[in-house]
């Protein structure tokens, strides 16, 4: 049995006030989401809190689930998943069909499309995902971003269950990640490797390390600093001082992450064995940038803390 999941939300920003309102919803499958949350204080109170629901825990086989997000203009969402994602090991009888040479590979499919329209907020900030042995996954995250949109999105992977003495020592990791401002792409990341292959051990890959995360915050140049639209080399000028702030943060709290930009947007970067490490570090520069951009206060989603 199999699931075929799809998802489409839709916001929009209600006009003389500062609320986003969950103005459509649709789904097909196991996948939900709770009532919109309004749980921010104060001046933020109207930023719209999402949680994804997948009640059959994890993906797995032909598994195939499609999220659609649309933010219209002035919108502030932030969606995320009340825990971590499980991408399953396939039965014994796809094993063998994907062994075959005559047969492809039968992979569990993941795909996310956001747009966001002009002087839209987007923070896509789900929890872990775990990749179980003998997992066969294929991930795509595409977002369109308008002009004066912006984005927070990061994606924290798990390779094995450590805590059972489990390694990902078969089947396959695919990741694909792009995020296009109109016609222009800004960041294009893509991983496809078989769990045998020197990635995961090379110190040019993983190097042994099983939790591997990217954090990515794209500015909306058209707000932060009007001067710097379509100029990447004030932009990127910009971004350094941004950095040299996070910097800081990550010397102060000691925190196990690196930092860079590509005169587009600023890229945190975790490789280790602690996921929990990694969450918080992208927590805590999450809060950063929230002031610096959008002057907001700090709030955690307490689905973070269950």
């Amino acid at each position: 049995m199999t699931w075929q999941s799809s998802l489409q939300l839709s916001f929009d920003h209600v006009a003389d006030s500062t609320k986003t309102r969950l103005s459509h919803r649709a789904h097909t499958g196991a996948l939900v989401v709770q009532r919109a949350l309004y749980p921010e204080p104060d001046c933020q109170e109207g930023i719209c809190h999402i949680y994804v629901l997948y009640p059959p825990a994890g993906i797995a086989d032909e598994d195939r689930l499609t999220l659609d997000f649309t933010l219209k203009p002035n919108s502030h969402a932030v969606i995320t998943t009340p825990g971590a994602g499980k991408w399953y090991g396939q039965r014994k009888s796809l094993r063998h069909s994907e062994s075959s040479k005559s047969s492809k590979i039968i992979s569990s499919e993941q795909h996310i499309d956001a747009r966001l329209a002009d002087h839209a907020i987007l923070e896509w900030l789900p929890q872990e995902s775990i990749y179980y042995d003998h997992s066969v996954s294929c991930a795509n995250n595409r977002f369109y971003l308008a002009k004066s949109a912006s984005l927070l999105t990061w994606d924290i992977a798990v390779f094995g269950r450590q805590a059972y003495h489990e390694t990902f020592a078969h089947g396959h990791y695919a990741n694909r990640l792009e995020i296009w401002r109109d016609d222009n792409l800004l960041v294009s990341e893509y991983t496809s490797q078989q769990a045998n292959t020197r990635w995961f051990t090379s110190p040019l890959g993983l190097n042994h390390h099983h939790v591997h995360g990217s954090f990515w915050a794209i500015p909306s140049t058209e707000v932060i600093a009007p001067e710097l639209q379509d100029n990447p080399l004030k932009l990127g000028q910009y971004l350094d001082t941004i950095i040299a702030e996070v910097r800081l943060l990550i010397d102060q709290q000691s925190l196990p992450i690196y930092c860079t930009h590509n005169f587009q947007g600023i890229n945190c970067r975790y490789l280790g064995s602690d996921v929990r490490a990694c969450f918080e570090a992208f927590y805590h520069v999450r809060e950063l940038i929230r002031s610096k951009w959008y002057a907001l206060e700090p709030h955690r989603p307490r689905i973070w803390d269950t």
